[in-house]
């Protein structure tokens, strides 16, 4: 994974990855980022996607379910959307019961499945106030999720759902990392 760091005035990059370059597993508990995509709201608008990382944006049209706009012009396919994702919900497809925003630091435990599968196939039953996990594939970071409200097509469609999910926690340095950028700012 890649930083930027504003040095005296220049933009260093560094990466926080080990030597052998392998991304580190992230995990992003809590429930302190907000999303809100409103019925009918134009999923093509940046402003009704949630966007996680270049590899994963989430949206939802007027019916239907979530699918990864990065990667996916629509919901394409109830085994597979939102592509590059797996997810986990708690007391659902063989997994533990959790409380919000508590899943992702126990992802080792954790059974995921598509994101229908992982809700048994009942979206619009299960959804709403049961806690999850999203696996964010080729990024691997777990990410805390909880919805709590979510619009069935079978009301009107629309599309609308609202959720809360965790964050990334601050960049830590680590002395190699320090030790390098130090080493960086006595050349100049």
């Amino acid at each position: 994974m890649k930083r930027l760091l504003l040095m005296s005035g220049a933009i260093v990059a560094f990466s926080v990855a080990g030597a052998t370059g392998a991304l580190a597993t992230e995990i992003w508990s809590g429930l302190d980022y907000h999303f809100e995509k409103a019925d009918w709201a134009d999923w093509t608008l940046p402003e009704n996607q949630d966007y996680y990382t270049d590899n994963v944006i989430l949206t939802r049209g007027d019916y239907e379910g979530l699918f990864n706009i990065a990667l996916e012009d629509y919901f394409s396919d109830w085994s597979l959307s939102p592509l590059g994702t797996e997810w986990a919900y708690s007391g659902m497809n063989g997994n533990p019961a959790w409380n919000p925003g508590e899943g992702a630091v126990n992802y080792e435990s954790l059974i995921f499945s598509a994101w229908v599968e992982s809700l048994e196939y009942w979206v619009g039953d299960f959804i709403e106030y049961r806690p999850g996990v999203v696996h964010l594939l080729d990024d691997d970071i777990y990410v805390d999720i909880y919805c709590t409200f979510w619009r069935c097509g079978e009301d009107g469609g629309g599309g609308g759902f609202v959720y809360d999910r965790g964050i990334p926690e601050p960049a830590t340095l680590s002395l190699l990392v320090l030790g390098g950028l130090l080493a960086v700012g006595r050349r100049r």
